[in-house]
């Protein structure tokens, strides 16, 4: 550490911010350096990107101003990152300018994965990641006239996205290839939940379906879905995922994965010197212990204040990935963490799952509103490894906060069974009917009490035998 002189960060999102504004707090005496894209400014967390381009809120607003950098000296260098030199351990900008540096963060994310369709690329196809995507979105949308729009991809950002659209009064048309929505989330029993709520608010759901083609002579005019059927759309907004910004890593020579840059437990890549976070890395499943993403704001920041931590020698080891998430459609919030039940199935887990409804406040409360909650447990050590929850109103959606927790601690069946929360009318279900504890009483029933009967009456016919 007392070599450390010059840290850089490339990238200023969730994770490269996050790490430059935690080394320069901890030791102020460091040169901070953030290299960021040209058009870039300040801090904006992706979260806003579907509310600017709906009009909800605007740009600016939206973001943190630069003063939280450049007044406790960071320096900002707003220039594209080209080469990174490991050996003179210096980074190359468009501009022919050499950064050196004592420790290096990559944290330059991820970018949309495109479908290979014709047409991808005709005027009115947008992706939606950063700021300048929202309010190209939104031009189009005012300039345009929008009237109808085509979401291709289902997913947590898709259905958000097709709830704000939809609010202004443009006719949402969603195209899955799966069978249900947010199939990487949602099992698709939690998912019907919410499907006939989202087409009662006018929302069309294309399950099952992809689209082939967009079409237009100079712009979008229609879709062809794999069925054969064409849709109007005035314009689509492609969410079918996104891809880890390797090329620097890749060209630098850092060894890489499957699904994106390999770092170690304290997030260096194979260079000590440069550190990785963010959308950009793969790391380790908390439940399968195999390579995955995870691609939502909260690994970001975490990840960025580890790397901080651990630039200046203090060895945290970053979490592996549960990937909690929370999303909304009118007045539906829908959160899940850990596996889904297809998930385990390809991981050959064999699970018990258990769920239960309740309130939002206690039962003889008004204005009570009902919530789901879904548990899935490793029947072979009884460890809860996923959780869903679908409700009509925001408060319970915090608990996949406790249901990410319990994975991570290792909680089990008998664990929850005891579950204590917090209880107030107006605040919580009826402490009785805490759908956690619930959810695990049903499943220690399956587990132990119907397994123990089933096994004790095996025991008595081969006594008898």
């Amino acid at each position: 550490m007392n070599n450390i002189k010059k840290v850089i960060s490339i990238g200023c999102s969730g994770c490269g911010a996050l790490a430059a504004l935690m080394v320069k707090k901890l030791n102020p005496s460091l040169e901070v350096t953030i290299i960021r894209e040209p058009q870039e400014k300040g801090l904006l967390t992706r979260c806003a990107t579907p509310y600017i381009c709906c009009g909800d809120v605007m740009v600016d607003p939206s973001y943190k101003d630069d003063n939280i950098f450049t007044g406790i000296g960071i320096k900002l260098v707003n220039d594209s990152a080209v080469r990174i030199d490991r050996e003179k351990k210096a980074v190359m900008t468009a501009d022919g300018n050499m950064h050196l540096y004592d420790k290096l963060i990559l944290a330059v994310g991820a970018k949309p994965d495109m479908p290979l369709i014709p047409g991808i690329k005709l005027p009115g196809v947008f992706t939606l990641r950063t700021s300048s995507d929202a309010v190209n979105i939104l031009n189009w949308i005012n300039s345009r006239r929008v009237r109808s729009v085509v979401l291709v991809g289902a997913g947590a950002i898709g259905i958000e996205k097709a709830y704000l659209l939809s609010r202004q009064g443009v006719k949402v048309i969603v195209v899955e290839m799966f069978g249900h929505i947010m199939s990487n989330v949602l099992d698709s029993d939690m998912a019907k939940e919410v499907q006939s709520y989202i087409e009662a608010k006018g929302v069309q759901l294309k399950l099952n379906q992809k689209v082939v083609a967009i079409n237009g002579k100079d712009c979008v005019e229609n879709v062809t879905l794999s069925s054969g059927e064409n849709i109007k759309a005035d314009m689509v907004v492609v969410s079918t995922g996104a891809r880890c910004n390797i090329q620097l890593a890749r060209d630098a020579g850092l060894e890489l994965g499957k699904l994106g840059l390999m770092v170690n437990r304290f997030l260096q890549t194979s260079d000590n010197n440069i550190y990785a976070g963010g959308d950009l890395i793969e790391y380790q499943n908390h439940i399968t212990g195999k390579p995955s993403l995870g691609q939502l704001r909260p690994n970001a920041v975490i990840a960025g204040r580890v790397i901080a931590k651990n630039i200046l020698g203090f060895n945290i080891e970053f979490p592996p990935f549960i990937n909690a998430f929370c999303t909304k459609f009118f007045d539906k919030s829908i959160a899940g963490a850990g596996l889904t039940e297809l998930e385990a199935k390809k991981e050959d887990i064999e699970i018990i799952t258990a769920k239960e409804r309740s309130f939002s406040k206690h039962s003889m409360m008004q204005g009570k509103k009902p919530y789901v909650v879904k548990l899935l447990f490793n029947r072979r050590n009884q460890k809860l490894i996923g959780g869903q929850i679908v409700s009509d109103t925001e408060n319970p959606v915090k608990y996949i906060d406790v249901i990410a927790l319990a994975i991570r601690c290792g909680l089990g069946v008998l664990d929850l069974t005891t579950l204590r929360c917090a209880g107030q009318p107006e605040m919580s279900p009826d402490p009785g009917k805490e759908p956690i504890a619930l959810a695990a009483e049903s499943a220690f029933e399956k587990i132990f009490v119907n397994e123990y009967a089933y096994d004790k009456q095996d025991k008595e016919v081969v006594q008898k035998t």
